[in-house]
């Protein structure tokens, strides 16, 4: 049984006790400790008696520092009796740094950051904000995971400006149900005649803007619309929460309430929830999803949000709820003034029809999260890795992974991005047909501006088959090519498929894919490439970048049995996945796949290597259209680094070094040991390539290692340049 200490900002907020909740209904014993907020009462879970470390106050950051020094400082008796745990979580950065110190006096045990929301201080760029954030990278410098409730906090915060490196898994704030799918809530009737419309605003009272705003509109409505408040205030955000309550004739504060036990009750009361929060207006509160969303959908009520927030986008994605376009009382009095019964009815059916599931998380989503922590553990990990325990390698040998129908069940969106491919393009798309068949699909080819008639001829089979698509791509490079068809097309579907036009790929080669996502649950899946070449010179880089001398044993060159990677030939992508990191960087003209993969690890998402399919890749004909191509991918890792600060790994750093060396054999003419580096590594290339010739008895075996000096000297020379230039650009 994992063992976890629980170590928390505030514990009597809810949200602790729901996330005690979904650790001991995973499996995991837990210890709770942390700190107490002001008066509030602790939260009860299931009998636990927790810690306590010290009081805080709202809004008091100074008097909070204070506490937790204090805390650090008596840690050790204060967890004097906690038997070892396996993983330390520490919610909000004081409770990270207590984690930072708890871990050390444990023997060093991996620390997770549970980060729900943003505070104010983290995204202020005065002396306060660095600070703050320094000390965040300090305190979560050994942090081996974070975890979060909203894509925005990951694509605005944790890539763009923490300097935490843990990878990031989305937890959502959604309805803890233990007892199985809750009871469908009666469809919500709209008030009858002469009674009042109800906006319920329940949770995590702060915002002193909303409760002003809602109180004036009442009034302005004359009592046509009433507010009911339940939950806890933040009593240090207002100048007298209970006297405004008291003094507002159409606005009511009905107390806490119990999550979940008292939703239901408090859901079916009201016919809106209010899904506004102008607390840290901008930030934190443009980029949450609040636990309202999910409990007040799930029991029937309709969603309130405002325009520009990630709310509006995840509601809008779902096609249910209100948008107001801005805070004002004349927005929420237009809003109401022609609301009918018919509209409200329409609006409260919208909610109901989604799918419960997207509300609610079970026991199955309990044991995912104590799965993905138990992985942290040293020994566990180790022993995962023995015995390939992860979800993909559960499928008995021999067995079918996923039915045609259960693939069917989801969209795929198959995006071909090409420039002047005539000669490919209609027998690719034939080959494709079989997808199109048996998947939900439809083919976008993007095109970058054509005139040899690949156009015309993507243009007559969409006469004959609407399912296939021409998109015009102006930017011309492939990774525009992705990000607008997915732009275009992607809410519709679940997943995207890259198709490189000038690649050949088996005929299932999507519905392997998609089995695969659906059966592993990845967030990416990624191929093997095998390189196939056809005039001479071709079937010798073939033959090279087929072999260790030209790929550096690199596992999406040679193909290896499926597993967990950080990057690989891009074949299948989870939309939501893909969007929430923001898509292709459209700076990179190669080596993209590499940069958004290195987001995607980052955000906490999952890239996986399947063995189940692979493509098949033509190289360049001609040395004059590898060097290019080598050129482009040595300039896009150089770019790739510069922009994360990632250092290449042992098989990519080795060829860095043929420019300086080739350079430096000119300095022979002054001492002849300076051609010796270069001298070694021809030789080494050569003797490689006659090796291959006569082990593998291939006849291309010397030309192949022509070929892979080619890519080696071009990628390191385009490393270089990019390099320079960017120093260049620096300096100037």
């Amino acid at each position: 049984m994992l063992k976890v200490l629980y170590l928390a900002h505030d514990l009597a907020d809810p949200a602790v006790r729901r996330r005690v909740l979904m650790l001991t209904e995973g499996g995991a014993s837990v210890t709770l400790s942390g700190f107490r907020r002001g008066e509030n009462a602790l939260a009860a879970v299931n009998g636990l008696t927790p810690i306590e470390l010290g009081r805080t106050v709202d809004a008091k950051f100074g008097q909070r520092m204070g506490a937790v020094a204090k805390a650090l400082v008596g840690l050790r008796a204060l967890l004097n009796g906690v038997e070892r745990p396996d993983v330390i979580i520490g919610r909000n950065l004081e409770a990270l740094a207590v984690a930072e110190r708890a871990s050390h006096l444990f023997g060093g045990v991996p620390i997770v950051y549970e980060c729900l929301d943003i505070h104010r201080l983290l995204v202020n760029d005065g002396i306060a904000g660095r600070a703050v954030r320094r000390a965040e990278a300090y305190f979560g410098r050994d942090a081996k995971l974070i975890l979060t409730s909203s894509p925005a906090f990951i694509a605005n915060y944790f890539v763009p400006r923490s300097a935490l490196k843990a990878p990031i898994m989305l937890v959502e704030n959604k309805v803890l149900a233990l007892n199985g799918m809750p009871e469908a809530t009666p469809l919500r009737l709209p008030p009858n005649e002469g009674e009042p419309w109800k906006i319920g605003w329940f949770g995590a009272l702060r915002c002193r803007k909303s409760l002003q705003l809602l109180a004036d509109f009442s009034n302005r409505m004359n009592g046509r619309v009433r507010i009911v408040l339940r939950g806890r205030p933040a009593y240090s955000e207002f100048e007298d929460f209970d006297a405004f309550v008291a003094n507002a004739p159409y606005l009511s504060f009905e107390g806490p309430y119990k999550n979940p036990e008292d939703l239901p009750a408090i859901y079916s009361d009201v016919h809106f929830s209010w899904a506004i929060d102008f607390f840290e207006e901008g930030l934190n509160s443009s980029w949450l999803l609040p636990n309202r969303i999910y409990e007040g959908c799930l029991h029937g009520s309709v969603p309130i949000a405002l325009a520009g927030t990630e709310t509006a986008r995840f509601l809008s994605r779902k096609d249910i709820g209100l948008t107001l376009h801005d805070a004002s009382v004349e927005s929420l009095e237009a809003l109401f003034e022609g609301l009918a019964g018919e509209r409200y009815a329409t609006l409260a059916a919208a909610v109901a029809a989604e799918d419960r599931k997207s509300w609610l998380a079970d026991r199955s989503d309990c044991r995912a999260l104590v799965d993905n922590l138990s992985r942290l553990v040293p020994f566990d990990a180790e022993a995962q890795a023995a015995d390939d325990s992860n979800p993909a390698t559960a499928v008995p040998e021999g067995s079918t992974a996923m039915k045609t129908d259960a693939c069917s069940s989801v969209a795929s969106l198959i995006i071909i991005p090409c420039l002047n491919e005539a000669r490919h393009i209609k027998p690719l798309i034939e080959k494709l047909g079989p997808a199109l068949d048996q998947l939900n699909a439809r083919i976008v080819v993007a095109d970058g501006g054509s005139t040899d008639g690949t156009r015309e001829i993507v243009s007559r089979i969409s006469e004959t088959d609407p399912r296939v698509i021409l998109l015009d791509n102006p930017r011309r490079i492939q990774s525009a090519a992705i990000n607008l068809a997915v732009k275009t097309f992607g809410r519709d579907y679940e997943y995207l498929i890259r198709i490189d036009a000038h690649g050949d790929y088996p005929a299932d080669y999507c519905q392997r894919l998609v089995e695969e996502a659906e059966l592993i649950q990845a967030d990416s899946v990624v191929v093997a490439m095998e390189t196939i070449g056809f005039g001479i010179f071709q079937k010798a880089t073939a033959f090279a970048q087929n072999s260790k001398l030209g790929n550096g044993g690199s596992k999406h060159r040679e193909g290896a049995k499926g597993h967990w990677t950080d990057h690989g030939h891009h074949a299948l992508m989870r939309i939501a996945a893909f969007e929430t990191v923001g898509g292709y960087d459209e700076t990179f003209s190669h080596n993209e796949d590499a940069e958004l993969d290195y987001r995607l690890k980052k955000a906490g998402f999952g890239i996986w290597m399947t063995d189940k399919t692979r493509m098949i890749y033509y190289p360049r004909s001609t040395v004059g259209t590898l060097f290019r191509q080598y050129l482009g991918y040595g300039r896009g890792r150089a770019k790739n680094i510069l922009k994360h600060g990632s250092m290449p790994n042992l098989r990519q750093m080795l060829p860095l070094a043929v420019v300086p060396v080739f350079i430096g054999a000119f300095l022979a003419v002054l001492s002849w040991i300076a051609v010796i580096p270069f001298s070694l590594w021809a030789v080494a290339c050569v003797g490689y390539g006659f090796w291959m010739a006569v082990g593998q008895r291939n006849p291309y075996g010397p030309l192949a290692a022509l070929s892979a000096m080619v890519m080696h000297f071009a990628w390191s020379a385009g490393f270089w340049m990019e390099l320079l230039s960017f120093r260049n650009r620096k300096a100037s």
